[in-house]
């Protein structure tokens, strides 16, 4: 009986560890417009820090991606930020006429 619950302990672990994490995906941005960025950084990272600490943010309070280099996605297939080569994001925190975005997550556009 022990090797049983040994035996499920073990792939529960397996598969908890395999599942990769990734940040939810909205469909609607409730903060301002849907950006495109031209980087996302994890909060704690150099260039994130430097971003934060230029608009006054502290890194603790941030639990998403920091956006830099970012634009207005004005619509699919024309207009600025329709090509975004990185994913379409919301951010809950705009600065510097949205060129700097905090607490971004993944938004789905035209889906």
């Amino acid at each position: 009986m022990f090797s049983k619950v040994t035996l499920f302990v073990a792939a529960f672990v397996a598969t908890v560890m395999a599942s990769p994490l990734t940040p939810p995906v909205f469909d609607s941005c409730n903060s301002g417009p849907v950006l495109c960025c031209n980087s996302l950084q994890a909060p704690e990272t150099a260039a994130a820090t430097q971003l934060l600490s230029l608009v006054g943010v502290a890194v603790e309070d941030v639990v998403a991606q920091v956006g830099a280099g970012c634009t207005a996605v004005t619509g699919v297939g024309a207009g600025t930020g329709a090509n975004c080569a990185t994913s379409p994001v919301c951010c809950q925190q705009n600065f510097f006429n949205q060129l700097i975005g905090v607490d971004c997550s993944p938004v789905n556009i035209g889906a």
